[in-house]
């Protein structure tokens, strides 16, 4: 149920050199499976910050157990829409894990769906496409950034609907931000393939829809002619080139652009339904030169190769290159370039939810509050539907291939985003954990005895010298010594939220409180601290002004009055958005009374609430004066923000 889950009521806001011209090398030296080396390798950082790490270690088996319920999920997807056939897969750290088939991949003759059946995976066809470019690309053969049209000319055929338009680029196609339409001058499902020159001639006159690079708008015509752009770059037909430069080198043995090609009887019939009509087969879609976009063929087993290839290129580390294309070209292209999409949603119960999309290079991304990092992949052709899902930062994949078309478009997604929720609901499906760094455990330790200590050398030493320029030494001595009288001395440092080697929060033990800290150093040898925020004090009281501050605005919050508002608020408040503000408050919470309380600065104290409805937190920050007065607070959820 969405509703305003709180009152923020303050008196400040809160926010969250051109490449050479292409050269066109003969076919023979750019079909080699592995791409040439850097000229000059980068220069390394010393030492080097380990990895992230997966450091549950009952991870695997807390995914596994929810399987069972996934394939009941799935079953029961199969009656809901009346599937030929399904055919399922979830990747775990390289392998395929889990495999279902559900119904017949060839109904006629009674064949079962097999982890090789092969099906039709439409726009899926489109990442494999854009790996080829970005092969050509980390070759040198391709400028991502220069107009299209110098390696395929006739792509100046195309009419710009504007004089200042820029001209279309490689990266313009793989953002979908090119400005051309979703299809071409062309029939989608054409009863005589166009050839090569076909297929380009329809250019000639075509018009853009928006002038390139103003937004994203989603393009298949865009992608169909990226096919004849690599062949006049390369010298031969895409299709041999990526199998030889992606599909054989990956072991994607039953993965094809025709169906004719797929080896074996492993080719599921597709399907289309009519309304009030049982499934009936179809003749395979034949879309010729244009196949760049949607042609492959190929299955769970295959795509599940493909996926654990995708996914071991994250995250950055040292190890050999082993795969065609580079992981950090992967990793480029799996992020996000283009935004398309945020929207933003308050729970009643719960955090709010929040989600993000757009486009990396040829993959589609996106972002919510239960996966930060989701590469969305879905096909649909005349007669099969596709969806593939890749969780980078998890190490899991989920796969979806069905030989029945007659679905709606975002069935199948849908479907492999609920699978995405229940093995996020098993607690399983966590992110990779950096450690702290050596520099980083010095620093906190060496913080945590400034706060204990002030010495004029350790503070010389401990802070880079741009923050020492920023935040004068009596500024940065006044502030620790204000917290010292709070908590006392303090030691042992404990990470408890590290993100990244070099930054994180700790748990300083102090004497009368528990002190959180958030400290970032430098990645250079001496490991100065670059930034640090004193968070909160927990375990101390608060101060009795505190207190009586606390309490007297619980009482406003049961019955209002101007007089006490006017005695315990500083003059920057008004009162009569206050009134409505405070009305508004106790009409969601009910009567409430204080609870725990943490510290987040010497005059500022965060205090629990119990409500009647609800448990919010509430933050008071007072003035130096006496009777103190409130100059600053917040009343809200104890679910601060979206994706806590």
């Amino acid at each position: 149920m969405r509703s305003v889950v709180a009152i923020v009521l303050a008196s400040s806001l809160v926010a969250c050199p051109r490449a050479a011209p292409p050269t066109v090398v003969p076919p023979a030296q750019v079909t080699a499976a592995e791409p040439k080396a850097a000229v000059v390798a980068p220069r390394r950082m010393q030492p080097t910050d380990p990895p992230p790490v997966f450091v549950d270690p009952q991870r695997r088996a807390k995914l596994e157990a929810v399987f069972p319920a996934i394939d009941a999920y799935l079953q029961s997807t199969v009656v809901r829409d009346g599937l030929v056939g399904l055919a399922a897969g979830i990747v775990i750290d390289g392998e395929l894990a889990w495999f279902r088939g559900y119904g017949l991949r060839d109904p006629a003759r009674g064949l079962p769906v097999e982890r090789d059946t092969v099906f039709g995976i439409g726009s899926i066809t489109k990442t494999f496409t854009a790996l080829a470019v970005l092969r050509l690309r980390d070759e040198g053969l391709v400028d991502l950034d220069r107009p299209a049209a110098d390696y395929l000319p006739a792509l100046d055929a195309i009419a710009y609907p504007t004089a200042d338009s820029p001209r279309i680029t490689i990266r313009h196609i793989l953002t979908h931000t090119s400005g051309l339409p979703r299809m071409g001058d062309f029939p989608e499902y054409p009863i005589t393939p166009p050839d090569r020159a076909e297929f380009l001639a329809t250019l000639d006159g075509l018009g853009l829809d928006r002038p390139p690079g103003e937004r994203r708008v989603y393009s298949n015509l865009a992608f169909q002619l990226l096919g004849p752009l690599i062949e006049a770059v390369v010298g031969e037909d895409h299709r041999s080139y990526s199998g030889a430069t992606i599909l054989r080198p990956l072991g994607l043995t039953n993965t094809a652009w025709k169906p004719e090609d797929v080896p074996g009887d492993r080719l599921a019939v597709g399907h289309e339904r009519m309304p009030g009509q049982p499934p009936r087969a179809r003749p395979h879609w034949r879309p010729g030169a244009a196949d760049a976009a949607g042609g492959l063929y190929s299955s769970v087993e295959d795509l599940a190769r493909y996926a654990a290839f995708n996914l071991a290129a994250w995250p950055a580390r040292d190890e050999p290159e082993s795969g065609p294309v580079r992981r950090a070209t992967l990793r480029e292209a799996q992020s996000l370039a283009v935004l398309t999409s945020f929207s933003a949603t308050s729970m009643r119960e719960g955090p709010a939810q929040a989600s993000v999309s757009g486009s990396g290079l040829g993959f589609g991304v996106q972002v919510n509050c239960s996966i930060d990092h989701l590469v969305a992949l879905a096909g649909k052709t005349l007669n099969y539907r596709a969806a593939l899902f890749m969780l980078p930062t998890r190490g899991v994949a989920v796969i979806l291939l069905s030989n029945l078309s007659s679905i709606a478009s975002t069935v199948l997604p849908n479907d492999g985003l609920k699978v995405v929720e229940i093995l996020a609901g098993s607690g399983g499906l966590e992110k990779r954990r950096h450690a702290p760094s050596a520099p980083l455990l010095a620093a906190a330790d060496a913080l945590a005895g400034l706060v204990s200590r002030w010495d004029d050398e350790v503070h010389a030493r401990l802070f880079s010298a741009d923050y020492l320029d920023a935040y004068p030494k009596p500024q940065v001595a006044a502030q620790l010594a204000e917290w010292r009288a709070q908590v006392g001395e303090c030691r042992d440092p404990r990470p408890v939220a590290i993100e990244d080697p070099r930054a994180g929060r700790f748990e300083f033990a102090c004497e009368r409180a528990t002190l959180r800290v958030e400290l970032r150093v430098a990645p250079w040898a001496a490991g100065t601290i670059t930034s640090f925020t004193i968070l909160e004090a927990t375990g101390l009281a608060p101060a009795p002004t505190q207190a009586r501050a606390g309490e007297r605005f619980l009482r406003l919050l049961d019955r209002w009055s101007e007089r006490e508002f006017a005695a315990l608020f500083a003059a920057n408040f008004t009162a009569a958005p206050m009134r409505a503000a405070f009305a508004e408050a106790a009409q969601q919470f009910g009567r409430c009374t204080l609870g725990t309380t943490k510290l987040s600065q010497a005059r500022e104290a965060v205090f629990g609430l119990t409500c009647e409805r609800g448990a919010p937190t509430l933050r008071l920050k007072l003035d130096g004066a006496e009777p103190a007065r409130i100059v600053d607070f917040h009343l809200r959820e104890a679910q601060d923000g979206p994706c806590r």
